[in-house]
């Protein structure tokens, strides 16, 4: 596969001879060439070349700033970069350039197997980093896919419950204007209506209680840090974790979400196992960690 060559050295004939030897190989390359290490970075960060390989002493900018630099931008900071010197060979010369972000060393003058055989090289193991990476992007973008489901799927069901508990209040407001009409009606006070006026006031607050404000509603970095941590959650698991996080005792979610308390329980005990939570740890303690 044709693969883009840039070529950083202020030394004609080297540049030279490692162009002839790219060009003398079986395998055709794009090259590209540069007498400095500014000019270099200015023509990587256009072209984004498959691999550099750059001289270490340079006019305007050396070797290793130029690394530096590529090292710093997004768009080049995987790209190797081979140093090819004939000074610069000792260990600490080394452990600079590597530290730096080179990626390899080779001696001048070049000696075209080992060159070729260098450039080769890189040139596969960056093929093959760049596979995993387009890997991982289509994974990452199919997770955040799913995370933006499973939240539109709990703004919904909030959504949902809130049309649910409007519902329930305005209803058992209604009956209590029902009630206190016709006690205002009756001859003389009725000494039963009393308690089921009290009875429909304290069903009315809690209802207003448990509705759901604004701030209230998905939180969609809870969510998101949830489940890339335990992507085995249901929707179900998520709103159980939610809930929990914001205070709602088993007795509240059960009423806003239309369930028993016994299958409250049991949904809390599922979703502590999924969280791989030991007896010991407190359920809601280690939520509001996300």
């Amino acid at each position: 596969m044709n693969k883009k060559i840039l070529i950083i050295d202020d030394q004609v004939e080297y540049l030279q001879t490692a162009m002839l030897y790219i060009i003398e190989d079986s395998v055709p390359h794009a090259l590209l060439c540069a007498p400095n290490g500014k000019t270099g970075v200015d023509i990587a960060l256009k072209e984004i070349p498959d691999i550099i390989i750059m001289d270490w002493e340079m006019p305007e900018m050396n070797g290793i700033e130029a690394i530096k630099q590529l090292k710093k931008n997004k768009t080049t900071k995987d790209i190797p970069v081979i140093m090819a010197t004939g000074m610069r060979m000792t260990k600490d010369d080394l452990k600079i350039a590597f530290d730096a972000g080179a990626s390899d060393f080779i001696r001048k003058p070049l000696e075209k197997t080992e060159f070729i055989s260098r450039v080769s090289s890189h040139l596969n193991m960056a093929d093959y980093i760049k596979n995993i990476q387009n890997k991982t992007k289509i994974i990452d973008t199919m997770e955040i896919e799913r995370l933006n489901r499973e939240i539109d799927a709990l703004k919904s069901k909030k959504e949902n419950e809130q049309s649910l508990l409007v519902l329930f209040t305005d209803t058992l407001n209604s009956i209590l204007k029902k009630v206190e009409s016709l006690e205002n009606s009756l001859p003389e006070p009725n000494q039963k209506v009393e308690p089921i006026k009290t009875q429909l006031r304290q069903s009315v607050n809690y209802f207003a209680k448990c509705n759901i404000s604004e701030q209230d509603k998905p939180d969609e970095k809870f969510i998101k840090n949830l489940l890339i941590k335990y992507r085995n959650l249901s929707t179900g698991d998520i709103q159980l974790s939610f809930m929990l996080k914001n205070g709602l005792s088993t007795k509240d979610i059960a009423t806003l979400t239309c369930r028993e308390e016994s299958s409250v329980k049991v949904a809390r005990s599922r979703l502590r196992k999924k969280l791989n939570l030991k007896e010991s740890d407190n359920l809601i303690t280690f939520l509001e960690q996300f």
